[in-house]
């Protein structure tokens, strides 16, 4: 190898690791609800309870979308969909297993996991910690991080919170 190569090699790992992956750079996060209709399992098509004042049954499934890009055009996702249902007023259902990661040039995925830290079936919420972990490497040169969101699924109306 040539000795200018060693030095641009030396020049953009010092730089790189000046800089940092920097995965907040452009980080951003978007969440949406979707009620699910009869053919799906869900109850979108129900009118509220008119006597007791409780919010409408249903089944519904939420998609939050976590991503950010490097300035190398390297880019990371992070998605978590939960299903779940409720009658009206308590979580009677809950799936939290759609939940994956994609990633593209420099950027690498190191697994995703959920965790249920609140709240039951049964209850009025249920809350849950999703975390995806990926790396970020170039030129031998590699760094971890970590991308968290939290998500309380609510029995009534497809609600859901931070």
């Amino acid at each position: 190898m040539k000795t200018r190569h060693l030095i641009g090699a030396a020049l953009a790992a010092v730089t790189l690791a000046a800089l940092g992956p920097a995965p907040t750079a452009t980080a951003a996060a978007t969440v949406t609800v979707e009620p699910l209709v009869r053919a799906q399992g869900g109850l979108d098509d129900r009118e509220p309870p008119s006597d007791d004042g409780g919010g409408y049954p249903g089944c519904w499934r939420a998609f939050v979308e976590a991503w950010g890009s490097h300035w190398t055009g390297s880019t990371w996702h992070h998605y978590f969909n939960p299903y779940w249902c409720g009658n009206g007023s308590v979580v009677t259902y809950a799936d939290p297993s759609w939940h994956y990661q994609t990633t593209s040039g420099f950027y690498g995925p190191n697994g995703v996991s959920h965790w249920q830290v609140g709240g039951c079936v049964g209850c009025p919420g249920i809350r849950f910690h999703a975390q995806a972990r990926f790396s970020f490497s170039f030129m031998g040169w590699t760094s971890y991080f970590d991308d968290d969101r939290f998500i309380t699924l609510y029995g009534s109306n497809g609600r859901i919170g931070g």
